[in-house]
């Protein structure tokens, strides 16, 4: 598992230095300051930032943004993701079903709709 973990990481580093987009995503937080809770830290270094998300059943985070970053879920997911203009869209994914690669986002919140924990493995650019 450990080594599966470690694909995983250098994977997901490796798309996210390959990112073309290079602009912040704005003034706006960043997951691991606006939801602690949510968003832990595992490691960083001048480019990179590795994250563990953990969303509770039911559990919505705060309106975030994130930089150039990859996304590999850890387990099933049923979410909404919110717009500031307080729109949503629901979206799931499968649990190691691939890292999807994006560019700067803009704000939103996540909530986890299902009755079970969602997790996933982010590895954002800095």
């Amino acid at each position: 598992m450990k080594r599966v973990n470690l694909i995983v990481i250098t994977a997901c580093a490796t798309a996210t230095l390959l990112l073309s987009a290079t602009t912040r995503a704005g003034e706006i937080e960043p997951s691991h300051i606006a939801s602690p809770d949510v968003y832990r830290v595992l490691a960083e270094n001048g480019e990179l930032r590795v994250i563990r998300a953990t969303w509770m059943p039911g559990q919505k985070d705060v309106m975030h943004s994130h930089p150039g970053l990859a996304a590999y879920s850890l387990t099933d997911c049923t979410f909404r993701i919110y717009k500031p203009d307080g729109t949503s869209v629901e979206k799931s994914f499968k649990a190691h079903d691939g890292a999807r690669v994006k560019g700067p986002t803009k704000k939103h919140a996540f909530e986890n709709i299902t009755d079970k924990p969602c997790e996933t493995l982010l590895v954002e650019r800095k």
